[in-house]
């Protein structure tokens, strides 16, 4: 599969399909997720149209090579102009999320600022400039840089919410 980013017709032929904004926002959940759902669970709640699937996979190839080579240069599609919305994205990213509640439970606790950004009741202003910091910090959170020493009391980088030496490191 292609991890090379959709080109401007690839992304108005997906645009007509299904909302690319909420798309990339589901697709970018998927990716920074500690564990991340297998693809059969995820696919279906991520198409509007059968026909997007193509689009759809490769698309979350280019988010999973992004976000593993470069995830501080994180930007959504809804920078790039378009009709494409912060609160679009949001909802995408939201509908995601609600595929494994507990997975996201430590992060509620433990930055709820970063899932501020993300609330349905947020105005689109503030959506748009706080969401790209809340995502590299989630990805942070989650996903340490290689090398990145993680104390033995340290919380598990797998958000278990658990010390990394009762969780991962046992």
């Amino acid at each position: 599969m292609s991890t090379t980013p959709l080109n401007d017709d690839e992304y108005a032929a997906l645009d007509a399909l299904q909302d690319v904004a909420w798309l990339e926002g589901f697709l970018t959940a998927i990716v920074i997720t500690p564990t991340a759902p297998a693809q059969n669970l995820w696919l279906p709640a991520a198409l509007k149209d059968p026909a997007a699937e193509a689009l759809t996979l490769r698309h979350h190839h280019y988010m999973q090579t992004w976000m593993a080579k470069d995830p501080g240069s994180f930007e959504p599609i809804y920078e790039c102009g378009g009709n494409w919305t912060a609160t679009q994205w949001a909802a995408g990213f939201r509908a995601a999320m609600a595929l494994d509640a507990p997975a996201w439970d430590s992060l509620r606790t433990s930055h709820p600022e970063w899932l501020a950004a993300l609330a349905e009741d947020v105005a689109e202003d503030v959506a748009y400039d706080t969401i790209p910091a809340a995502i590299i910090g989630i990805h942070a959170h989650w996903h340490p840089p290689k090398g990145a020493k993680v104390g033995r009391n340290d919380p598990c980088t797998c958000g278990s919410g658990k010390k990394y030496k009762k969780c991962c490191g046992a």
